[in-house]
């Protein structure tokens, strides 16, 4: 395995780890305080790291099926946390509005089905089939 997948895939692990941290504590406060914004954006930030080192290190380009797959999870991730920040910048404390508070629970979701499990496995299949 390439250095540059093993450092994207390292990366991503804090991805999953920040990112959560910070879903969690939102799906139980129902509020944004400064540490739900910290790990989001900290997840944010791991997660769009690990993309940058799996498409260099992938040599398949910007557009593959893992590739389309893991943009649309970072796009729910990005969507959400921008959200997220708007609602704490426009309403400070205040109780997250259940509309809002279902999107963080499924674009979480969608990361963790779509690009931590899914691309995973896709990529575990395709070496394995190469391999044979």
């Amino acid at each position: 395995m390439k250095p540059i997948i093993m450092i994207g895939t390292i990366i991503v692990h804090l991805a999953l780890f920040s990112y959560g941290i910070g879903i969690v504590a939102e799906q139980r406060k129902h509020r944004v305080t400064r540490f739900i914004l910290f790990f989001l954006g900290l997840g944010l930030f791991f997660d769009i790291a690990a993309t940058f080192c799996m498409i260099i290190g992938s040599g398949k380009g910007f557009i593959s099926q893992h590739g389309l797959l893991g943009y649309s999870c970072l796009l729910a991730m990005a969507v959400d946390s921008a959200l997220i920040l708007r609602h704490r910048l426009k309403y400070g404390d205040q109780e997250v509005p259940r509309a809002l508070h279902l999107l963080s629970r499924y674009a979480y979701v969608w990361w963790v089905l779509g690009a931590y499990i899914t691309g995973s496995l896709l990529v575990f299949f395709r070496v394995s089939l190469r391999n044979m």
